[in-house]
Formats: C-alpha cells, sequence, structure tokens
C-alpha cells in the first residue's frame, strides 16, 4: 500500500479522516476552530488535532509546511453558499480563499476540497481556484451524491480533487466508477449497522417479539420461531424505525417530510430529528407515504449513522445541540473512503482515465480513419496512459518526455514507439477541437441570452 501523510483542515468532528483513514491514508495532523468538534474528533479518532484559527495564514502555513503532507483535505465552511442559509458571502466564505491559500504554500501532490455545490458559483471559488490553478494543480471538480458512495443519504456535495502537473478532469471517470448501481436506503442502513431483524413468539402476551442478530435474544421458549409471522402485532417497545416502515426528517422550505425505509433520507441538517410540527401535520406534503404522525422520528444516533459515522462513536463530550451541529456539517465517512480509495489506485498506478467525448467519431471525420485504426489509436492510447500510471499531464511536451523515460517505453521497438505519440497527440488534438467547439457553443448562448434580453 502506498503511504500518504494527511493532513486534514476544517475537520470537524472527524468523518472526513475517518474515512480516508479507513481507505488506507496515514493521518499525521488535523485542525478546527471548534473547542467541542476538536475533543469528539481526540475522542474517537486520537490526539493528532489541534484547535486553530485557519484564516491565520501566517501562523498555519509554516506549521503545514513542516509537516510536509502527500495531500491536504477539508471542507471549509459552506453556510455562506448552502441552499439552507441566505447565500451572502461573508467571512465564513473567505476560509474557501485560505484553504487554496494553504495548498498553494504547502504544495502537497494532492488536495481534496468539499463544499455545497453552490460553492462552485461563489466568487469565493472563483478566486480560490484561480490561484489553485497557477499553484500548477489539475483540478477534477464533481458533484456527488453519497447515497451512491455507501451513505443512506441523497447527499449532493461538491468535491474538488487537484494533483499537481495534471489536466482538469483527470479523475472524472474514476469516480464515476466508483459509484454504485443503486442508492443505498435506510433498510440498507439498518440491516449492515444492527443486523436482521429476527421474531421470537413471545413467551408472554404482549412483551416484546422483534430482535436483532446482533444483540442478546430472549429466552426461547417452545413455540419460537425466526421469521416474522403475518399477522404479528407488534409490542410498543420493539424496533421503532422497523415497525413503522417510514420516518419524518424536516423538511427543506416545502418539501416532503415523509419517507420509507426504502429511500435514502434527504441531506442531513441540523434540524433534522426535529418532530412534525403542527402546521405540517394539518398540511402535509402530498407525496407523503404515510402520515407525518405516524412514521418513526429518528434518533440521534440514528441520525450519526446516517451521516456515516458508526454506531459506537462517541459524541458524550458535547451538548445535543452542539451534536446535531457537527453531524449535520460533516463529511460522510464512507464516502471520503471512496474518493480515498479512487485516489489511491490512481496514486498507485492502478486505473487510468477513460476516453472522454467522442473521439472515434473525429479520427473518423477528421483524419479518415476506419473503424478498425480508431480501435488501434484508443488501445495505444491506453496502453501509453498504462506506462505513465494514469498519469494526464497538463503540458503535452512533459506528457511525452515522462513516457519516453519510462522504462517500459525504452524496451518497445521503435515502431511501436512512434504510435504511442502518436496517439497522445491525436487526443491532445482532439481536446482542443472540443474545448473549442465547447466555447463556441457557450459564446452562441450567451449572444442568444443577450437578443433575448
Amino acid at each position: 500500500m502506498v503511504e500518504v501523510r494527511t493532513v486534514e483542515l476544517f475537520c470537524g468532528a472527524g468523518g472526513m479522516s475517518l474515512g480516508f483513514k479507513r481507505a488506507g491514508f496515514e493521518l499525521v495532523q488535523a485542525y478546527d476552530s471548534w473547542d467541542k468538534a476538536v475533543e469528539i474528533y481526540r475522542r474517537n479518532l486520537g490526539g493528532s488535532v489541534w484547535q486553530a484559527d485557519l484564516k491565520d495564514i501566517f501562523r498555519i502555513g509554516p506549521m503545514l509546511a513542516t509537516l510536509a503532507p502527500d495531500i491536504l483535505i477539508g471542507g471549509p465552511p459552506c453556510q455562506d453558499f448552502s441552499a439552507a442559509g441566505e447565500r451572502v458571502e461573508g467571512e465564513r466564505a473567505a476560509l474557501t480563499r485560505a484553504f487554496a491559500m494553504l495548498v498553494a504554500i504547502v504544495r502537497p501532490r494532492w488536495f481534496v476540497m468539499e463544499n455545497v455545490p453552490l460553492a462552485a458559483r461563489s466568487q469565493a471559488w472563483i478566486d480560490a481556484r484561480a490561484m489553485l490553478v497557477k499553484a500548477g494543480y489539475g483540478l477534477t471538480e464533481a458533484k456527488l451524491d453519497a447515497s451512491y458512495y455507501g451513505v443512506p443519504q441523497r447527499r449532493r456535495r461538491l468535491f474538488v480533487i487537484g494533483r499537481l502537473g495534471e489536466q482538469d478532469g483527470f479523475l472524472e471517470s474514476a469516480l464515476a466508477a466508483a459509484r454504485s448501481p443503486r442508492s443505498m436506503t435506510i433498510r440498507d442502513m439498518i440491516g449492515d449497522a444492527l443486523g436482521d431483524a429476527c421474531h421470537f413468539q413471545p413467551c408472554v402476551s404482549g412483551t416484546r417479539g422483534i430482535w436483532t442478530t446482533d444483540g442478546p435474544a430472549p429466552t426461547i421458549c417452545r413455540d419460537s420461531r425466526r421469521s416474522i409471522p403475518p399477522n404479528y402485532r407488534p409490542h410498543p417497545t420493539d424496533s421503532v424505525l422497523i415497525e413503522a416502515g417510514a420516518f419524518y426528517t424536516r423538511p427543506y422550505y416545502e418539501g416532503r417530510g415523509v419517507r420509507t425505509l426504502d429511500e435514502p433520507a434527504p441531506a442531513v441538517i441540523r434540524t433534522t430529528r426535529e418532530r412534525p410540527r403542527p402546521h405540517y401535520l394539518a398540511n402535509p406534503h402530498p407525496a407523503d407515504p404515510v402520515p407525518a404522525a405516524t412514521a418513526a422520528v429518528l434518533t440521534q444516533k440514528q441520525v450519526s449513522r446516517i451521516q456515516g459515522f458508526p454506531i459506537e462513536w462517541d459524541w458524550s463530550s458535547a451538548g445535543s445541540r452542539d451534536t446535531d451541529q457537527m453531524i449535520a456539517n460533516a463529511v460522510p465517512a464512507p464516502l471520503a473512503e471512496a474518493i480515498g480509495r479512487v485516489i489511491l489506485a490512481r496514486e498507485a498506478g492502478d486505473t487510468i482515465p477513460e476516453i472522454q467525448g467522442q473521439f472515434g467519431q473525429w479520427l473518423r471525420q477528421q483524419h479518415g480513419f476506419s473503424k478498425a485504426v480508431v480501435r488501434n489509436a484508443k488501445t495505444r492510447l491506453n496502453r501509453a496512459r498504462r506506462l505513465l500510471d494514469g498519469r494526464t499531464f497538463a503540458n503535452a511536451s512533459i506528457e511525452i518526455a515522462m513516457l519516453e523515460a519510462t522504462e517500459g517505453f525504452l524496451c518497445l521497438p521503435t515502431g511501436t514507439r512512434s504510435d504511442l505519440r502518436k496517439a497522445l497527440h491525436l487526443y491532445r488534438e482532439w481536446q482542443s477541437y472540443a474545448k473549442e467547439r465547447q466555447a463556441k457553443r457557450r459564446a452562441a448562448d450567451l449572444d442568444i441570452e443577450a437578443i433575448a434580453a
């Protein structure tokens, strides 16, 4: 396993660090300004966490440089960009610029930044992006739905992954390949965290009947059975969530409040586990599968698990409201783990980017290649990328030079080496063509908008 020294900024309660640790990264240090979050992080992930004001670039920058991390990760505060907030860029938005400055100062090989999707349109990110590009980073900017990466929650977040010297978009296909074919549901989470629900015929009428397989079972009676009979009427002390079959979460604005166990939860916010208010009970959303009054209200532990924290995560040093806020702020650990594994695979040269766009069609139209020649060109391009360990250099001359310096390339016949160089050149030509065409389309769209206005 490749060792990658990792430092997290804006670490909060530790969700992102937990995910990267599970993926195989070496956690060196973490920082956050909130003392309560730092304490929760320390309780669960160890003492390598400091409380610090990350706006203090002149103090933090040299500290990070001394640590010499291979990767900086973190999620600067998102409240100024969030759909749940007022979307006025203030001091917290400026921390996105601070993150970029620290990356530019330390110059790790990689960085990962997380934020809400609306941050992509902010002036703070425009400024931060310009700094990162000038510092030499190729960027993959992806909006990922956590429910397709092991999290039972429809949580869409912007992830910006940077690597020194890369082309933009270098990790898009790998992130897409890591996506599961379907969303994770609350029922999936319950099965994973609690074990399968099973039924034991109660020895005494009116006592508990549903138990979980990873907890102690009741005294076995002669009539005990493992399957839930169709005529079973659950006792109120049985698992409320399983028996209700649906749960309520406080909706955004006019959104739906009730979902079934066979759906992901909506994005977790601080007020997710609030009970339905009289106004909602009197005016339910028309798409609610059951009345909100009959749906289960999630516990704090359940919301914590929905956000990707393990069931044993210790929140005991923080008050209830602060814990709700820390859970809502966190990057879900399974999503962070999936991203981490994608990065490690590329770092080790185990993956290469997929060929994007209509490269083959362009080869046929612009160069008159037959289908067989197009297949050969694609095969050679992929072969060159494997020799480069999946790297896609921003500078074409450096890319060719690096290819020619690889041991595997030097062993190839002269004709094969020429074919691999040509394949890289053709793909660069295609990329320039596609970029120019996209720019023309955008200009035409702007002209149409101007005329319409």
